[in-house]
């Protein structure tokens, strides 16, 4: 009952069109219970009594009231789909901002299946709360009323014989249709199954078909959609019991109507029009009466989805934004550590007191084995997660002390993987600032040497680029992550082994892009391919969650720890190679100044030239 009023409450909002049914609601049984009444003057007065001046006005009126009924149908219809439709709309918005607002805990404890069952299926269901099933209840029950209300008036015996049985057939649909509320969510959440089943093949179609799995994800596919078969058979049988009862309720009155009414009829204590007025009264009355069981069906089913929508509504973000939080005042870039503890399982810490230092402008090259923690780090740094304990400081300033958009306005970040949107290349360089102008995006493009390829294309940057970028090759794609960085303009940069999976033409190309990238901004360099990081300012070896070793590259080459084991199995049996000439020292940047990186249009113009030979 809680989560049901909860739902009406969170469609107060619409109050005016909610209302406005429920008045044409119940409008319409009592337009429609007054043609009973014309019929039977027509049989008693008319027909019988051969009153032929009175056929006309009888017809006339019962005419308008069939028309007015009938309009007035119309009106609730569209009442209904409009009641109905916005409400899906507003919880499924809700649901999506949600989503948004959720941790990366959440992404990484829940399958995105779940998510888009809540919004394609359960969203519906809600609606149907107050857009069909509380109308129709009302509905119903003013029907119910009224016609009992006609019905007593004209013959009470045959009212009260008829009356009878609705309340007990009533008590009987309650019993039948709780079931259907546990059996409604447990359908919805082995659908979700199905979906998740489904993402997970097509997604790794490659790997299934290389390995010989096709017959095994079919079977174990089937085993899932026969666990849905079963449930949704369980669901049909109780259907099919509640459809049976409204033909015996319908069937039942009929009987007693058409028996008890013709015996009145023959012993003069009723007349032939009153006893077929109660019987169009009775199809007026009794069998919308009788769609309380498909409407406390439907109210089951309903109830099971709310508490699914409002479950996942109810989620708390772990990251949470400070009322208080200001925007980073003159941002330079300086990152640091002060003791920080971190486990996405708060008993199972990935992170243990790790402390550094990274000066406005300085790279830092994260290294290490697999797993050590070097992404969790960078991951701290976007806030993505917060501390268990410890701080990450940007320019001084606790990151829990800034906005979250503030953060993340200042951070530039090209992954292992780039994900690009369904669109054209215009549109995906335009999601890092949505205001870039024409020249700016071009300048970017240029900058990222995205240019060279974009040009030659049929459409430019008006060229469509697939389901994540599928019609372009992991090197353009690079380059255009590249860009869409340049058009931010972040003061900090995080560079997530992007180069692995790069051909050596492409990997020339976009070294080129992230040196003028690089240029000014505090970078953060994830990488397992040593020779890419020898020229960072400092080093950090991350090893089991701690920073075992920091310092430039000779200076762990020197000390002979991870660092040069690492790099000894990189390059076996050759000599170690010298040190590239050594940046500028590390050197604070003074309070209320600015390192800038140069601007987009002077990048592009250092830019390599499209077309340009690479050997």
């Amino acid at each position: 009952m809680r989560l049901f009023v909860r739902s009406l409450r969170d469609c107060s909002r619409l109050w005016l069109a909610w209302v406005s049914l429920l008045l044409v609601g119940a409008l319409i049984p009592a337009l429609g219970l007054l043609l009973p009444l014309i019929e039977k003057r027509l049989i008693d007065d008319v027909l019988i009594a051969r009153k032929g001046g009175m056929l006309l006005t009888l017809v006339s009126w019962y005419g308008c009231i069939w028309f007015a009924s009938t309009a007035s149908h119309f009106v609730a219809a569209m009442l209904r789909a409009l009641l109905s439709e916005k409400i899906t709309l507003a919880f499924r918005q809700r649901v999506f901002e949600h989503c948004e607002r959720l941790s990366f805990a959440f992404s990484r404890q829940d399958h995105s299946a779940r998510t888009i069952a809540l919004f394609s299926n359960d969203v519906p269901s809600i609606a149907a709360l107050p857009g069909g099933i509380i109308p129709g209840l009302i509905s119903c029950l003013t029907s119910l009323i009224i016609g009992l209300a006609i019905m007593f008036k004209l013959n009470w015996q045959l009212a009260l014989a008829a009356g009878l049985l609705p309340p007990a057939i009533a008590g009987i649909a309650v019993l039948l249709t709780r079931p259907l509320r546990p059996l409604s969510r447990k359908a919805q959440e082995v659908a979700a199954q199905i979906t998740l089943r489904l993402q997970e093949n097509l997604a790794g179609l490659r790997e299934v078909v290389a390995f010989g799995q096709g017959a095994k994800q079919s079977l174990r596919f089937m085993d899932t959609l026969q666990d849905l078969l079963r449930i949704r058979m369980r669901l049909a049988i109780i259907d099919t019991g509640i459809q049976t009862g409204q033909s015996a309720l319908s069937l039942s009155i009929t009987l007693v109507i058409l028996g008890y009414g013709g015996y009145l009829v023959l012993h003069d204590q009723a007349t032939l029009g009153t006893m077929i007025a109660m019987r169009s009264l009775f199809d007026l009355v009794f069998l919308p009466a009788g769609q309380v069981f498909g409407l406390c069906a439907m109210g089951q089913k309903a109830l099971a989805s709310v508490e699914r929508v409002y479950e996942f509504l109810d989620q708390t973000p772990k990251v949470q934004e400070d009322p208080r939080a200001h925007l980073p005042v003159k941002p330079q870039g300086a990152i640091t550590f002060d003791r920080v503890r971190f486990g996405y399982d708060p008993e199972q810490p990935v992170l243990h007191d790790v402390s550094f230092s990274v000066l406005a402008g300085e790279v830092v090259a994260l290294v290490g084995p697999s797993g050590a923690g070097k992404s969790t780090l960078t991951s701290l740094i976007l806030r993505f997660y917060d501390p268990l304990s410890g701080r990450v400081l940007l320019d001084g300033v606790d990151l829990r002390e800034l906005t979250l958009s503030g953060i993340r306005q200042q951070i530039g970040v090209v992954f292992q993987d780039t994900f690009l949107f369904s669109g054209s290349i215009r549109e995906n360089l335009a999601f890092a600032r949505t205001d870039a102008s024409e020249e700016e995006i071009v300048a970017a493009a240029r900058a990222a040497n995205a240019w060279e390829f974009i040009e030659r294309l049929p459409e430019g940057l008006d060229t469509q680029v697939g389901e994540r970028g599928t019609r372009l090759s992991e090197g353009q794609k690079q380059r255009l992550a590249v860009a869409r960085v340049f058009l931010r303009d972040p003061r900090i940069l995080i560079l997530d082994e992007p180069t692995s999976a790069l051909d050596a033409r492409s990997e020339l190309l976009f070294q080129e892009a992230l040196e003028r990238l690089m240029r000014g901004r505090t970078t953060f360099i994830i990488a397992h391919r040593l020779a890419t990081v020898r020229s960072a300012h400092q080093i950090l070896v991350i090893d089991g969650g701690r920073i075992a070793e920091q310092g430039t590259h000779s200076q762990l080459l020197s000390e002979g720890g991870l660092y040069a084991e690492l790099f000894g199995l990189q390059f076996p049996g050759s000599p170690l190679p010298l040190p590239p000439p050594p940046r500028e020292e590390r050197r604070a940047v003074k309070p209320g100044t600015r390192n800038d990186a140069p601007g987009i249009v002077q990048m592009a113009e250092t830019a390599a030239p499209a077309g340009r030979q690479v050997l």
